[in-house]
């Protein structure tokens, strides 16, 4: 097993930005859809064993073993064959792939466009026509089970709230989740100062005893 490329590759936050811009100043509608037990759909390329499900051992051959051919939850091979997987139908609907962002797509039906945006199993598409962007809703369906979403509100913890003119984005949600996450929703703010020359030694002072509510809280800073 090639535990360096288990993973699966996702779209890069300056694209996200740039699409959002594009959709915000040409008026293009903003969709979002998620494909409903993404890795199940990843085909197996190396050979990989398990033992029999539980409930669903046979009572001949109990010592046996099943070889896999399509992908399962838990897997480490998941997430990359499902990203496998998926990339390889989008080809057969006119899409291309870029040499900036191997997760951003883009398909051309004469003056009209459409981009589709890949991040493990949340998609974010858009485009010129909304026409053409239900055709490539119906041509996913046929392939894969699929929940529209909708418009675009909540991605990575960007919330995205429509304007007749704009786009606004936020982090709020984000921030009141993590709060309610450390326990510091009632928490009152402060100013903390600190010397710019100031050098924080690794062995200064006591360890934090919840390392993990530090780094959730300094991130939502």
């Amino acid at each position: 097993m090639d535990y360096g490329d288990t993973f699966s590759p996702v779209v890069k936050p300056t694209t996200v930005q740039l699409v959002l811009a594009l959709a915000a100043h040409f008026h293009w509608p903003l969709r979002q859809l998620d494909i409903k037990n993404a890795f199940l759909h990843g085909i197996i390329q190396e050979e990989v064993y398990m033992s029999q499900p539980l409930g669903f051992e046979d009572s001949l051959h109990p010592h046996h073993v099943c070889k896999l051919h399509k992908s399962l939850y838990g897997l480490k091979q998941a997430p990359r064959a499902w990203n496998d997987r998926f990339t390889q139908f989008l080809p057969s609907l006119g899409f291309a792939t870029t040499y900036f962002d191997s997760s951003l797509f883009v398909k051309h039906v004469g003056s009209q466009i459409v981009v589709l945006l890949l991040y493990v199993d949340d998609i974010i598409y858009t485009g010129s026509t909304f026409v053409a962007i239900l055709q490539v809703i119906r041509a996913l369906t046929t392939e894969f089970d699929i929940t529209d979403l909708g418009s675009l509100h909540f991605f990575l913890g960007i919330q995205i709230t429509h304007t007749s003119t704009s786009l606004f984005l936020s982090q709020s949600k984000y921030i009141e989740d993590l709060l309610l996450k450390s326990k510091m929703v009632d928490a009152k703010p402060c100013d903390t100062l600190c010397l710019p020359s100031h050098r924080l030694l690794k062995k200064d002072g006591a360890p934090y005893p919840k390392p993990t509510v530090y780094r959730s809280i300094v991130e939502a800073l």
